[in-house]
């Protein structure tokens, strides 16, 4: 039976980290270059410093490099490094609100950690359709198209439940 939510295991930390990491080693003059100056590279690139400006700064160590060098990495090497900051904020993110959670009031609410694993869950999946929507839609929908209303069902049992949590609870919340 052909489901409309992608593989989670295929969209895990780990194997999006991995992702990031291309199938061969960059081989540019920037990429041969130790990693501190790399990721300074990369820290200047995000200031938005101009090309000749970073050969400047890195100093000795730049004066082989030229603007296409630092160009080239810009273009290959820093979105790699950037995707991967992406993956480790996200991360770092989950893993303070879990942490959060548990040290809140000394104890684990079990219905409070439905609640933020329900939101991790769709964003993780909202996440999926961002970056492979249209294709994962369209070929989901082709096999079997009654997994359009299932996925719908299953976004509005998830706030039927939050509501229900809520007023259980006697939150003054009005929906």
């Amino acid at each position: 039976m052909s489901s409309l939510l992608p593989n989670s295991s295929k969209y895990d930390l780990s194997r999006q980290l991995q992702a990031c990491q291309p199938k061969s080693r960059r081989n540019g003059k920037v990429a041969r270059l130790p990693l501190e100056l790399r990721e300074q590279i990369n820290r200047m690139l995000e200031d938005g410093v101009e090309y000749k400006v970073i050969i400047k700064n890195l100093g000795d160590a730049g004066r082989h490099l030229t603007e296409h060098n630092i160009s080239n990495w810009r273009l290959g090497g820093h979105q790699d490094y950037l995707k991967a900051q992406l993956i480790n904020d996200r991360a770092r993110a989950q893993t303070q609100t879990a942490a959060d959670l548990v040290r809140e009031d000394g104890h684990l609410d079990p219905a409070k950690l439905q609640q933020v694993c329900r939101e991790m869950a769709l964003l993780q999946y909202l996440d999926t359709i961002m970056e492979h929507g249209e294709q994962l839609a369209r070929d989901s929908l082709k096999k079997n198209p009654a997994k359009f209303i299932t996925l719908m069902n299953a976004c509005c049992n998830l706030s039927n439940t939050n509501i229900a949590i809520e007023k259980h609870k006697g939150g003054s919340k009005r929906y």
